[in-house]
């Protein structure tokens, strides 16, 4: 399976991204990175997020992937209580999943939604 995920953080950006990663790295294979993007806070006032797209094959489900993606954001210490559109330590999201015959198995409304998950995808899907 190939994962793209979406990666994003507003609070100690650089170092948070750089965690989150190294934590995928332990947990995918044939990681592949795109830029990192500078966006404005959308639905709040706060400070730019650095946003990026990471794609690599794992044998995981999707759900257990994404308990995995949470339990980083969490190490990364995600406010879960905060609201909706606020500061982010680190949010990973999946946005699209794709088998072994390149048939798309989840694309998250996000991508057509925000170019900070758009922009970082064309990207690694060139």
């Amino acid at each position: 399976m190939k994962y793209f995920l979406s990666l994003g953080s507003n609070i100690e950006a650089e170092k948070n991204l750089d965690f989150a990663e190294k934590e995928l790295n332990k947990m995918l294979t044939n990681i592949k990175s795109s830029s990192i993007y500078k966006t404005k806070a959308e639905g709040f006032e706060g400070d730019d997020f650095l946003n990026s797209v990471i794609c690599g094959d794992s044998t995981e489900s999707f759900d257990d992937l994404n308990i995995k993606l949470k339990s980083i954001e969490d190490a990364a210490g995600r406010n879960r209580n905060a609201p909706k559109f606020s500061a982010r330590t680190l949010d990973i999201d999946i946005v699209l999943q794709i088998d072994e015959d390149e048939e798309i198995l989840f694309e998250s409304d996000e991508i057509e939604k925000y170019t900070f998950v758009s922009e970082p995808l064309k990207e690694l899907l060139k």
